[in-house]
């Protein structure tokens, strides 16, 4: 069985925040604050601190995010080939939180 989490269905896209459904069930956002953060950056991460770049996200193959707008080079089998930029989906996994930090969510109050 394969346990690696991965996304069905992007559910929302906002400045730098990304709805998405998982294989698990869940709903999560993935906030890229913490991706734009980072020391060092990757040229193509760069890149989607452009909002214009980062909304024309789509869902890959693979159930990752990718950017077909950012072509990436990338050596297989001594050969370059073109593929767009992506982001691992377990790293995606685990640095998303739940909708409910997002949203205010009331619960029935029980007599």
């Amino acid at each position: 069985m394969n346990n690696i989490p991965y996304i069905t269905q992007i559910i929302k896209i906002e400045p730098f925040k990304i709805t998405c459904q998982w294989n698990t069930g869940e709903v999560l956002v993935n906030d890229f604050a913490w991706i734009f953060s980072t020391q060092n950056l990757h040229e193509k991460t760069y890149l989607l601190k452009n909002y214009d770049v980062f909304k024309n996200v789509s869902l890959s193959e693979l159930g990752t995010l990718e950017w077909q707008n950012l072509p990436t080079k990338i050596k297989f089998n001594d050969k370059e080939i073109i593929s767009p930029f992506d982001l691992d989906p377990v790293v995606l996994y685990e640095k998303s939180q739940p909708l409910s930090k997002y949203r205010l969510i009331f619960e029935e109050m029980i007599a």
